[in-house]
């Protein structure tokens, strides 16, 4: 009987190893899938070109950044061996997220079951969250295979043999490594000390409950204070520097507690990449799912035999390993979505709770749906794999949405830089000026335009310093492409872009995820129109307000040639008060009336919305009408009109009390081949 019984393990065994390398494969091609079909996107291009420098520069300048140098000084080796193509440095992310799936389905299986390891496993494999940031050359998916592997280290020292009648060696081996995972993490991360509070807890816990059944294990809470001295010690040369960057730790509150922890349920269950919406089935699906795996039963992984804990021990590692880094994330005031990814750190046992719901749910079907004198032991094994099979597909239909999104959905894609570079070098003429808002784009724009001179703006720039910077630029370029991003860290006054509304010609702007390239023509500015109108928009009995055009000037008389950007100055006055946001549109007219060129946009470029005009007040409001390459050399008519921007509508003109039409023709423009 017991040969049987061993043979059918071994089987069992060699099925769940066949099973695990499956996810592991599924799990490879879902991470290397389209891997470099998108851009590098800012702090992406940051990890690039400094995984270029010298081991000393890269410590060097992580002294002086958010993030210690581990994941960089990796990268740099790992370049060094497969290039620096985006491929290959996002690749090392991916074998870090192959390690966090390898090391879910350890932890399930020593925890609890082979099954419940392989479903965990396979939860880590089609994770949308787990995904996203394996394809990502940054350090998260790093910090969760380190995490990962300290709660395997930590769940491998929890067992009830103390320093006596075993080989030391094997003791101690587990602890070893435990030292220098943990300082690998904390060299990676700083978030990673949401993991060691965690560990130590669960450490704290599990002592105190062998000492409350007369079986104090001193010899193990001297090894585990020796381990903990050990990462203290090992981590002592940064410690400084991790301190000094303590001071970016808060996102400054203003949240519901309960939308909050949704939004993690919803990160945790289906990633970043599905709003919240269309993820409620799913939510719900894996919060029950979650309870239902938090409550404890005996099981052949951890049991009493081999942790002296009973079946409590695998559910409470599980539970501190989930609950106090989040209950830590919140009290440190870390959450807004941008640094949800710090909670890669609980993905594992997040995944072992479901993988346990799912592996409860079985049982409970199984144990509803047989009878014991109908239906044989055989039978009630497959009900119970049929719900699993069931389960983990319902899982897989309700994560795969966000998984679409990552692949195919441009409105979750990473900033393209990538595409901005080559549009801008597509254009780009000699006596041309690239200037960067935030001055960390500099990595990432230089990436795919090594060759290219840029200006990086000052950080958090006063008026005058605005000035400064901007002047010489402007006497030197005839035309300026500023890429704007992070304004509300880099520039929150907007001193850049109010300063180049007021002294430069914008001829538009275009989004590339979150970057905005805008493009200015230079050229002089009249203070005083050339063309004096009197030039009335709206209806005086609508009650709206009426805008004045006093007249226009253009900074150069032309004729123009292609590529060149038209500068156009408009006089407005407000002669009573305006009560909508109207958008204005300058235009160049071909000589059929087809549209050849056209700026829109609220006065001075978005600054100046027509409902903060003072009545009486006269704006100064520059305009740059970019002419393309592909414009016949013919006589154009420059038109300017004012419309809703809710409806499109164009208000009444009048001049001298004649009606014009929807729109005012100021002038015609010849346009030549130079």
């Amino acid at each position: 009987m017991r040969t049987e019984w061993q043979s059918a393990d071994r089987r069992a065994s060699h099925a769940s190893r066949l099973l695990f390398l499956a996810v592991l494969v599924l799990a490879a091609f879902l991470r290397f899938y389209r891997l470099d079909a998108q851009s590098f996107w800012n702090d992406e291009g940051n990890a690039a070109r400094i995984a270029e420098r010298s081991v000393n520069l890269i410590v060097e300048g992580a002294a002086g950044d958010i993030h210690p140098p581990g994941y960089y000084l990796l990268l740099h080796v790992w370049r060094a061996v497969f290039g620096e193509s985006e491929f290959a440095l996002r690749s090392l992310s991916v074998v870090a997220g192959l390690a966090l799936v390898a090391c879910a389905y350890f932890l399930g299986r020593r925890l609890f079951t082979r099954g419940t390891g392989l479903i965990a496993a396979f939860l880590g494999a089609i994770s949308p969250f787990g995904v996203y940031y394996s394809q990502e050359a940054r350090m998260y998916a790093l910090l969760g295979a380190l995490s990962a592997l300290s709660a395997l280290l930590v769940a491998r020292i929890l067992r009830p043999n103390d320093l006596r009648g075993i080989d030391r060696l094997e003791v101690l081996a587990p602890f070893a490594a435990y030292v220098a995972v943990g300082a690998a993490g904390l060299y990676t991360h700083y978030a990673f000390v949401l993991v060691l509070v965690a560990y130590n807890a669960a450490f704290g816990v599990w002592w105190l409950v062998e000492l409350l059944r007369a079986a104090p294990r001193w010899r193990s809470l001297g090894v585990w204070a020796g381990a903990q001295t050990a990462v203290l010690l090992l981590y002592l040369p940064w410690l400084s520097q991790a301190l000094d960057a303590a001071s970016w730790s808060s996102a400054g509150g203003g949240y519901q507690i309960g939308a909050a922890l949704l939004d993690v349920l919803r990160v945790l269950t289906v990633g970043i990449t599905l709003p919240l919406r269309e993820a409620r089935v799913a939510l719900v699906a894996a919060g029950i799912l979650v309870l239902v795996g938090m409550i404890p039963r005996r099981s052949p992984g951890l049991n009493r035999q081999q942790t002296g804990s009973g079946p409590w021990l695998g559910t409470g590692l599980l539970l501190v390993s989930l609950v106090i880094p989040l209950v830590l994330f919140f009290g440190l005031d870390l959450y807004k979505p941008a640094w949800l990814k710090f909670l890669v750190v609980i993905l594992p046992p997040f995944h072992i709770l479901l993988a346990r719901g799912v592996g409860r749910l079985g049982d409970l079907v199984s144990r509803g749906l047989s009878i014991p004198s109908l239906c044989p032991r055989s039978e009630s094994h497959v009900l119970r794999l049929t719900s699993y099979v069931i389960t983990v597909l319902a899982l897989t239909a309700l994560t795969y949405p966000s998984l679409r999104n990552l692949y195919f959905n441009p409105a979750y894609f990473r900033d393209d830089y990538r595409q901005l570079t080559a549009d801008i070098q597509a254009i780009r003429r000699p006596g041309d000026a690239i200037v960067l808002n935030a001055p960390n784009q500099w990595e990432v724009f230089t990436y795919y335009a090594p060759d290219e001179d840029v200006y990086p703006a000052p950080y958090h720039p006063s008026a005058s310093r605005a000035e400064r910077f901007l002047t010489p630029i402007l006497e030197d370029h005839e035309r300026i492409f500023v890429l704007y991003w992070g304004d509300v860290e880099s520039d929150p006054q907007k001193r850049i872009e109010s300063w180049l509304a007021e002294h430069a010609y914008k001829s538009g702007d275009r989004w590339y995820g979150d970057v905005r390239l805008a493009t200015y023509g230079v050229a002089s500015l009249p203070q005083q129109p050339q063309l004096t109108l009197e030039a009335r928009f709206g209806d005086p009995a609508g009650g709206a307000g009426v805008i004045r055009l006093h007249g226009y000037a253009l900074a150069r008389p032309g004729p123009f040639a292609r590529g060149d950007v038209m500068p156009v100055t408009l006089f407005w006055e407000a002669e009573s008060s305006v009560r909508e946001p109207y958008k204005v549109t300058v235009q160049l007219l071909d000589e059929e009336g087809s549209l050849s060129a056209q700026v829109d946009t609220v006065p001075r470029d978005g600054l100046a919305p027509t409902t903060s005009w003072q009545t009486g007040q006269v704006l100064t409001d520059r305009y740059g009408l970019r002419l393309s390459r592909d414009l016949s050399p013919v006589r154009y008519s420059l038109i300017v009109a004012i419309y809703h921007a809710a409806s499109g509508e164009r208000l009444r003109v009048a001049v001298d009390g004649e009606e014009m039409g929807d729109h005012l023709v100021l002038r015609d423009v010849i346009v030549e081949v130079r």
